[in-house]
């Protein structure tokens, strides 16, 4: 019993003795400021931690230290010594503001300078044109421009072939869909037919057209006998077909 109590305090001695040689330790706050830095340097990051350098902290030798971050984020840094488990202390670390908002922004500043500098394939101008001129396959060429700059654009000949320009145009200038008359299929208070489909069987009504339509446009048209004013979608220089009533 008395040689199990012998070992108790010789156990207790030795442990405090331990603690009381890693007290002797000491290491300044200048000292643990430049650690933190070169530590975080390591990990790509710049940082500025608010440690007093005048400070001089005991019980920890620098070799021991183990720098981490609290609560997920190096706002805070947290340092323990290994062979001290009293020795634990947090400072707040001071981030540069324009290098943590240059890497946040980084990502979207990237994809909006791709969207500004994308580039598409349009129709351009060979030579200037007169308003009501008509456009002819040897009026265009196809050349790349800003994307941003081409809403309204064509790439397709075949869809431009024919049309008449409402306005004067530069050379060079993109040929848009605000630069040519609308292809009229229907034109406002022309005749046209009214077709509905009800099950299997067609139903065909005369009517008026009340606006001007191209293929595939919904426009108004009023029933010649019932005078009920009718929408649908335009078929045809002569045909609309309906969906709906309107009265």
């Amino acid at each position: 019993m008395l040689v199990k109590k012998a070992l108790i305090i010789i156990a207790i001695w030795w442990g405090l003795s331990l603690e009381s040689i890693a007290s002797q330790e000491k290491i300044t706050g200048s000292t643990l400021a430049k650690l933190v830095t070169d530590y975080l340097n390591e990990q790509g990051l710049s940082a500025q931690p608010i440690i007093n350098k005048n400070r001089v902290f005991t019980g920890c030798s620098s070799d021991e230290i183990i720098i981490s971050k609290r609560d997920g984020s190096w706002k805070t840094i947290n340092l323990r010594c290994k062979t001290n488990r009293s020795w634990n202390y947090n400072f707040r670390n001071k981030l540069p503001k324009a290098t943590n908002a240059q890497n946040v922004n980084q990502p979207r500043n990237l994809l909006e300078k791709n969207h500004l500098q994308a580039t598409v394939e349009v129709l351009i101008l060979k030579n200037s044109k007169l308003k009501g001129d008509r456009i002819e396959e040897t009026d265009l060429i196809l050349s790349k421009k800003k994307a941003i700059l081409s809403k309204g654009a064509f790439s397709d000949l075949e869809s431009v072939l024919g049309k008449r320009l409402i306005k004067s145009l530069q050379k060079g200038a993109t040929l848009k869909t605000n630069h040519l008359k609308p292809d009229w299929l229907v034109h406002k208070n022309q005749k046209i037919i009214i077709e509905h489909k009800i099950g299997e069987i067609y139903v065909k009504m005369d009517a008026i057209a009340l606006s001007n339509g191209a293929k595939g446009d919904r426009i108004l048209v009023k029933n010649v006998s019932s005078k009920k004013i009718v929408e649908g979608f335009v078929e045809d220089s002569r045909k609309i077909s309906i969906f709906r009533k309107i009265y």
